[in-house]
Parts: C-alpha cells; structure tokens; sequence
C-alpha cells in the first residue's frame, strides 16, 4: 500500500512541549495559529525536520 513507506511522528510531551511555548508566543503577539498548524509545527521542531508547506501565512508566524 502506498501509505506503508510513510512514517507517522507521535505527538510526544516534547511536543506538547513545545506546542505550547509556540502557542504562548504568537498569543502573546496576537498572531495565532490553528490548533493542527501548532501541532505539525510542533512535531516538526522537535524532530528537528522541515517543514514544506503551500501554508506559508500561518507557518511563517514560527520561529524556527
């Protein structure tokens, strides 16, 4: 099947982790982000990946 090549990412505490801060942070500049772009954001940092997205408004507003 074509999806088998594909590696899922857990949503781990290091990522809640750190959904979080970027949540904190764009709260505090009043540029938030929906609550699945925190989440891919998320997973994406902390297993230091890139992240190609056509989404360019919303990822943009993460640092990293």
């Amino acid at each position: 099947m074509f999806l088998y090549q594909f590696v899922s990412l857990y949503f781990d505490d290091n990522c809640a982790e750190i959904y979080g801060q970027i949540r904190a942070d764009l709260a505090k500049i009043g540029t938030p982000i929906s609550s699945n772009g925190l989440q891919i954001a998320a997973i994406a940092l902390a297993n230091n990946l890139i992240l190609v997205t056509h989404n360019v408004r919303e990822f943009s507003r993460v640092d990293g």
